[in-house]
């Protein structure tokens, strides 16, 4: 019986256990990475040099909040648009890629691009005579991407607290379980025979708070070596006092299991 208990016991912590080192890793999983604030395209026409295209690279990446501007030629054009079609890039036949407009791509600062939008820039650039057309882009839905992860963190934090829960539930029924069911709840005339001495609940109630705390250390501490190596497997990072803080609170359940089944036993 005491071995069934302790593996139940162990099995719950464990699970726990997981459940704590998710939360404690799901905020840098779910980190949002560092994008763009959009970016911004200026198609060039016809018999636009090589020194004037440089000219305009040059005064773009010197625009406040524009983190890069770079010259892409008609040639490297045509390359990244077959990449981005991919396995549609039959879409492509018949179409002259050499009559591609060179481009200045500008990425730019996360804000920016609203301000761009306002800005005497873009009309300066439509009205350039050098200049065909001018689109600026959005960097992607960032907030609906922000309102996803927050949703995740909820979702995996409510899961951890009901596995949490759970865990504790499940130790606190297998150690009274083990009061009960197993030699020591089969041995009634001990209580019997202190209460006849005249000795205090106490000394029912400790030692079976006491012997609770016992399994609940060892539990915890089973528990911890089962995690620590599934941490270990996947390169995950788990500070110390956490675990120190989860040994504990094992032998707490521990304790407090033992001490509800001496509550019991006297009760009866």
């Amino acid at each position: 019986m005491a071995a069934w208990t302790l593996a139940v016991a162990i099995c719950a912590l464990a699970v726990a256990g997981v459940a704590l080192v998710i939360v404690d890793h799901i905020d840098s999983w779910t980190a949002a990475p560092r994008t763009s604030g959009g970016s911004m395209v200026v198609y060039l026409g016809e018999g636009v040099s090589d020194a004037t295209a440089h000219q305009l690279v040059t005064q773009l990446g010197r625009v406040a909040g524009v983190d890069r501007a770079e010259l892409v030629a008609p040639t490297d054009a045509a390359k990244r648009l077959e990449r981005a079609l991919g396995a549609d890039a039959a879409l492509l036949d018949g179409v002259d890629l050499a009559s591609l407009p060179a481009t200045v791509e500008v990425t730019l600062a996360p804000g920016v691009r609203d301000v761009i939008s306002m800005s005497p820039l873009l009309g300066a650039l439509r009205a350039n005579p050098g200049v065909e057309d001018v689109i600026v882009e959005d960097g992607g839905d960032a907030a609906t991407s922000t309102d996803t992860r927050a949703t995740l963190r909820a979702f995996v934090y409510a899961g951890a607290a009901l596995l949490a829960g759970l865990a504790i539930v499940v130790v606190l029924a297998a150690t009274r379980m083990w009061f009960d069911l197993g030699p020591r709840g089969r041995d009634r005339q001990e209580h019997a025979v202190l209460h006849l001495l005249g000795a205090s609940p106490m000394f029912s109630i400790v030692p079976a708070a006491l012997a609770g705390a016992v399994l609940g250390l060892v539990a915890s501490v089973g528990a911890s070596l089962v995690v620590w190596i599934g941490i270990d497997q996947f390169d995950l990072g788990a500070p110390a006092v956490g675990a120190i803080f989860f040994i504990a609170a094992g032998a707490g359940l521990g304790l407090v299991g033992g001490g509800l089944a001496g509550v019991a036993r006297v009760a009866r």
